[in-house]
């Protein structure tokens, strides 16, 4: 038995856009326009996995960095501070990591975010869209 996708397959990448657009119409009359799939199904391969490979690396920094959040918090931020603030740890003075110590303990006390409240809203904002 033949389905839908076995037809929207077949058809040229302006025909597919058209196909594209239509279905997406009957999600909510939801409008996206034509030249947006074609500018998408266009898209030179290189390009495409490029992205692909982006995602994975961000995927792998990711896990490394939550792995790290779990085993010791305190170490975490203090690493994360350095990099923000620039600071290399072997290189600080003992007036700079006491108070990057000092900075740590207090976030990890108060629980509070790392990510500044605008960020997060700002993305809060975006995905809502």
């Amino acid at each position: 038995m033949k389905t839908t996708y076995d037809e929207i397959v077949k058809q040229p990448c302006d025909k597919l856009a058209q196909t594209m657009q239509d279905m997406t119409y009957c999600y909510n009359e939801t409008v996206v326009p034509k030249k947006h799939y074609k500018k998408l199904l266009t898209k030179q391969l290189e390009e495409v996995v490029a992205d692909s490979v982006t995602v994975n690396m961000v995927n792998a920094y990711y896990k490394t960095l939550a792995e790290f959040n779990k085993g010791n918090r305190e170490w975490f931020v203090l690493a994360v501070l350095c990099i923000e603030l620039n600071i290399k740890p072997d290189k600080a003075s003992a007036q700079e990591l006491s108070t990057l110590q000092t900075i740590a303990a207090n976030i990890n006390a108060k629980q509070a975010p790392l990510l500044n409240p605008d960020i997060k809203k700002a993305f809060e904002g975006a995905i809502k869209n």
